[in-house]
């Protein structure tokens, strides 16, 4: 029997894939292609800024003047070049000082600069309507006075959802077009924050005025049950005690109103920096934002960005509208606060809000804590870690950007570009620290501050993730867990396949931690989608869960725990899919490899994967759903592992079939088994399909069993042909399992 996450007794943990004809191995793959920090196979590209004692940007340096470390290791430049955009005006450039008669050494420009490429992002999701305007205005501003010659800008808006206002382009009129637009409905989300923010404030306001102690705010998902034991003694303390439970669940939900707000951009910003990841050179992502709360669920989500961002050498400049408001110009471009000293990298494993770096808050973890919920700065310091992590710097604190937005343009324009083959050549997912320093005195110089050493083809992944990834690879037989994947095809209307990814592990190889009458397992689960020449096109999976009663364990300890995620794909390529599991409570890990050509679909007769299940349950709701047929929803197997007395049960799509005038099909479908490529000796009944087909995509869905009996141990084949009497056409396809005794 499978175990299957999470639907009630039978768990099944559902992803998303799709559709291929025949699930046949892919191609050995080709040699991945490379990133830029970016980390190419064997170098490291690091892009750098230097400025003079007067903050002015210096252009004449040398490669001699630059000391790149890695780790504290001194690296050898392989490369050196000074990038030079389009001017902003005719300046002269400051300079070091040079002894009289003797020139300047300059560094010799890259031939045919690319283009300058500048993404502005309007956070729409976290900036309250009020300042909408303000963060048109700003980004028109910019569009109008800085827009250089070779330089081309994209605009995309975060509200509900990641929009693309308009392409690539040096056009002001199609720029300012694209500014106008606001999102009303994404800014709803902030105001509601607002609200909720008045309404702590107000709380905490009417427990100072009635004497008692202010409460202290719980946070994180069992926020809202504190204080529930607590006793009232008077009418002051049974109103504080009701105060106290208003702001333990008013700091729940916005907890995971603030969860949601961080993941929306931490996603958008990720996915620019993927999409821009190939083009050559330094990039810019200006990003309009209020700020947001990362909570300590999102510092993989936070890392896995920023390592994007350096891999794409993507630099963000965030401005902070919240400052817009202020109207004291302080103007703060790159100032670090204690709250940002604790949000960023740590010395060892750059791991945000380490231990550590949580004690080196002021006042303590505590005072931290209560930061990270109620506090003012958190969301500020979000952005200034992501600037400074990514070689930008923060603009907040004032209504007049024109002298920060100045220096963005300036640094869009102006950089040294370093490169170095690194003396550690061992990917493990680890941080490693670059320092960029420089020879020559009263100069500063701005780089990144290292990246991960997760090598091309694993570029999606975190470093979490990635961590997995060479744990297997260094395992013992003994730490491994057995695991099963395969992969099915069906078609969808139009070029689209929906590709079901189905994973499972004997339920024995599995830890699970009792606690009464429950049993909990962890997993952390990720899969890899990459095409024939072995790009990586997308990963899916993340951290899951699974509990049963003692009973449920007991039943089910000799079956399988089961995964299913469910992709859509286009059509006309192959695909591999590299899946990795890992029990968090044993620190066993597991992985697997499938393949699929996803062909493209023609008006012949055609059929997709069968998928075979031995178990079934009811899924509540009518035909039609995938995986179902009529209220039964299919269990698909990856194993594919049955005894004799097991009912076989296949499923599987009929495509293009001739309908009669009443819209109906003429099919016949016979089955037979093939062990050694002979036939075996098994009652398989052929019948007949006459169904009609009301959707204007036209499928016969078939799903049927057969109970095995009489059949020796060893791998089997299951033969469907299906012939189209109208069309005259035939089409054929198989499944493999394995009987054991």
């Amino acid at each position: 029997m499978s175990l299957r996450h999470p639907f009630g007794l039978l768990p099944i943990f559902v992803f998303s894939v799709v559709p291929a004809v025949c699930p046949k191995s892919v191609a050995a793959a080709q040699a991945p292609t490379t990133d830029t920090v970016k980390v190419h196979a064997a170098e490291v590209v690091v892009d750098a800024i230097v400025t003079d004692k007067h903050n002015r940007i210096v252009t004449n340096l040398k490669a001699d003047d630059f000391v790149v470390y890695e780790d504290g290791v001194a690296q050898k430049l392989a490369s050196f070049h000074l990038y030079r955009g389009a001017p902003l005006a005719k300046e002269q450039d400051p300079a070091i000082p040079v002894a009289a008669g003797s020139a300047a050494p300059v560094a010799p420009a890259k031939p045919s600069q690319p283009a300058t490429l500048t993404i502005l992002l309007l956070d729409y999701s976290t900036v309250e309507l009020q300042n909408q305007k303000l963060v048109r205005e700003a980004s028109a501003k910019y569009v109008r006075e800085k827009l250089q010659p070779n330089e081309r800008m994209a605009v995309f808006a975060l509200g509900t959802s990641l929009r693309f206002l308009t392409d690539f382009t040096d056009d002001r009129d199609t720029l300012m077009a694209a500014l106008k637009t606001s999102d009303i409905t994404g800014s709803a989300v902030a105001a509601d924050r607002a609200d909720l923010n008045g309404g702590i404030s107000s709380g905490e306001s009417a427990l100072t005025r009635s004497g008692v102690a202010e409460p202290s705010v719980a946070s994180g998902a069992g926020a809202a049950s504190a204080g529930a034991g607590m006793g009232a003694a008077g009418s002051n303390a049974a109103e504080a005690m009701a105060l106290k439970r208003i702001a333990a669940q008013y700091a729940a939900l916005r907890s995971a109103m603030d969860r949601q707000q961080a993941r929306e951009l931490l996603t958008a910003i990720r996915a620019i920096a993927l999409g821009v990841k190939h083009i050559e050179g330094r990039k810019s992502l200006v990003l309009f934002s209020q700020g947001v709360v990362i909570s300590q669920l999102l510092w993989p989500d936070l890392n896995s960005v920023v390592d994007a961002a350096n891999r794409a050498q993507l630099a963000i400049y965030s401005i902070d509208a919240r400052g817009m408001e202020t109207h004291t110009l302080s103007g703060a471009l790159v100032q670090r606060d204690e709250l940002t000293a604790a949000l960023g990298p740590s010395e060892n494993e750059r791991n945000p809000l380490s231990q550590q770096d949580r004690m080196r808050a002021t006042g303590g973890e505590n005072v931290f804590d209560r930061a990270g919920q109620v506090g003012h700065d958190l969301p500020e310091s979000s952005l200034r870690y992501l600037s400074n992590s990514t070689g930008g710097f923060l603009i907040h604190n004032t209504n007049d950007l024109a002298l920060g937005l100045t220096r963005v343009s300036e640094e869009m324009r102006t950089y040294y570009l370093l490169s170095y083959q690194p003396t550690n050549q061992t990917f493990d997912g680890k941080f490693r620290q670059v320092r960029v320093e420089l020879r020559v005195p009263q100069l500063t110089v701005r780089a990144r501050g290292g990246y991960y050493a997760i090598p091309a083809g694993f570029e999606l992944l975190s470093p979490e993730e990635y961590q997995v990834v060479a744990q297997w690879r260094a395992a013992e037989p003994g730490a491994r867990m057995p695991l099963y994947l395969r992969a099915g095809a069906f078609r969808e209307p139009g070029q689209d396949y929906r590709v079901p990814v189905i994973i499972e592990i004997p339920t024995a190889a599995v830890r699970f931690e009792k606690n009464g009458d429950m049993n909990r397992a962890l997993f952390q689960i990720f899969g890899l989608v990459r095409d024939v020449h072995n790009n990586l096109l997308m990963r899916f999976g993340g951290r899951t869960q699974f509990n049963a009663t003692n009973a449920e364990h007991e039943v089910l300890k000799a079956g399988n725990m089961s995964f299913l995620e469910t992709l859509h794909l286009p059509a006309g390529n192959s695909y591999s899919f590299e899946v990795l599991v890992k029990d968090l409570q044993s620190g066993k890990v597991s992985r697997g490899e499938s393949g699929l050509y996803l062909r493209e679909p023609d008006p012949e007769l055609a059929l997709s994967t069968i998928l075979l299940a031995r178990d079934v349950e009811k899924s509540g709701r009518s035909g039609g759903q995938f995986l179902s047929a009529g209220d039964v929803k299919i269990l698909p197997s990856a194993r594919c592992e049955f005894h004799n007395g097991d009912n076989l049960i296949f499923y599987f799509d009929v495509y293009n079939a001739r309908l009669q005038a009443d819209r109906k099909t003429d099919l016949s479908v016979e089955m037979f088994l093939l062990q050694d490529g002979r036939r075996v000796n098994l009652n398989l009944t052929s019948y007949r399909l006459s169904q009609s087909v009301t959707e204007p995509f036209p499928r016969v869905t078939v799903a049927r069993f057969v109970q095995l009996s009489g059949l020796a141990a060893g791998d089997y084949s299951l033969v469907v042909n299906v012939r189209d009497a109208l069309a005259e056409q035939s089409q054929s396809a198989h499944a493999s399992f394995t009987v054991v005794n």
